[in-house]
């Protein structure tokens, strides 16, 4: 593709952008309408219905993959005509982490250049820009010569638990994969992320002996006690230096106060896990605890498990990522690789083998929040982004090769 065919495509993925925007936040509004927090099954039915009509335009080959006690997962195939000479995963999640009433609660609605909803940033318009961009260039026959695999899941916000045999199953054979959780920016210049941390969720239980405070003290065994001195053990875990951190919340235990507590009860966080590889020495000191009990008598039980691995940064992510920077060229923007503190199940493509590239949708504020809200001229962008991107993939072939391979 010569310049000349690049400044076409360039027009088509602008004009189309603005065209689709109208249609993109009336979809957009009907997604947030519905409470479709993790678990809730009737919203999560609600909203791949509303996707639908959507996935159907673009001839895609819909796929829905049970995950009890949750919902489904939607797996959508837009295949080529001829000769299959790639295949691009883009994942988003259809979940978020609102209530029963919430939508309801806090209704969809546009207020200047943001359009505010529950799940607006987080990740609904990351879906719509992801389809939008390739609708784009399915009406003017542009849909490169590759199978785009969607991968909308159901149970992101949890840590992806079913999602993630999604992941593992749909990995196998992708060339790379578009991540599209909220956008970030940097001096007005788009960054992308290819380095995530990865987190751990765990609960401390203890079980100790009950007694009266007054005339039985010595008799019991303060459950809290001893998950004072766990809570404090877990904290002495943190490595300030590489940035891991134990936090625990909430905290429970015992009866009333004249009872000595037998049993309590703390929740916890590892967060920051820098690398794969960092998560057995964690794992070790998590299981060394139940056996350092300082009341003696007490029981300690300590469970634990993976929220979500390291997206680790290097060669293949890095790969993934030089997809965007002619698309950004052409719209007068620098693309910039980044790492990135928080985490998303795009780690979970990476950690499989993928070249992944993440937060290619809109930029958010105060997402998880009843304020959340998106930036509809960023919708804009990222759409025309999006239709870039996939246009120009037969060009991008050999950036995704490893040069080591």
């Amino acid at each position: 593709m010569d310049e000349r065919e690049k400044q076409t495509l360039l027009r088509l993925a602008l004009t189309g952008a603005e065209e689709v925007l109208p249609r993109q936040l009336a979809l957009l509004g009907e997604l947030c309408a519905q409470d479709s927090g993790t678990g809730l099954e009737a919203g999560n039915e609600a909203v791949r219905q509303l996707l639908r009509p959507l996935l159907e335009e673009l001839g895609a080959q819909i796929e829905e993959v049970p995950a009890p006690g949750l919902g489904k997962h939607l797996v959508a195939r837009v295949r080529p005509e001829g000769p299959v000479q790639g295949r691009v995963l883009l994942a988003a999640h259809l979940d978020t982490v609102f209530g029963l009433g919430a939508a309801a609660e806090y209704p969809f609605h546009v207020e200047g250049e943001w359009a505010w909803g529950l799940g607006a940033g987080d990740c609904k318009s990351g879906v719509l820009i992801s389809l939008f961009g390739a609708l784009i260039l399915q009406k003017a026959g542009l849909l490169p010569p590759w199978e785009l695999t969607y991968l909308f899941t159901c149970d992101e916000e949890t840590g992806s638990q079913s999602g993630r045999e999604l992941y593992r199953r749909e990995a196998e054979g992708a060339d790379c994969a578009l991540v599209f959780e909220g956008g970030r920016e940097r001096e007005g210049q788009p960054c992308f992320v290819t380095g995530r941390r990865g987190v751990i969720l765990g609960s401390i239980q203890v079980e100790g002996r009950e007694a009266h405070a007054g005339k039985a003290y010595l008799e019991g065994r303060s459950a809290v006690l001893e998950l004072a001195h766990q809570i404090i053990r877990l904290y002495g875990f943190n490595d300030l230096e590489r940035g891991i951190y134990f936090n625990v919340a909430p905290i429970s235990g015992g009866r009333p106060n004249g009872v000595v507590a037998g049993e309590a009860r703390g929740e916890f966080c590892c967060a920051g896990i820098p690398e794969n590889r960092d998560f057995a020495a964690i794992q070790e000191k998590l299981d060394a605890m139940a056996g350092q009990v300082t009341v003696d008598g007490c029981r300690v039980k300590v469970e634990y498990r993976t929220l979500f691995p390291a997206m680790e940064p290097g060669e293949a992510n890095h790969r993934a990522w030089t997809l965007l920077e002619e698309p950004c060229r052409l719209l007068g923007l620098t693309a910039r690789e980044i790492s990135d503190p928080s985490a998303t199940d795009g780690a979970y493509l990476s950690t499989f083998g993928v070249p992944t590239v993440d937060a290619l949708s809109a930029l958010a504020e105060d997402i998880h929040t009843t304020r959340e809200r998106v930036s509809i001229p960023s919708i804009r962008q990222r759409t025309a982004l999006c239709a870039l991107t996939l246009g120009l993939l037969p060009r991008q072939k050999g950036a995704l090769r490893n040069p080591c391979a």
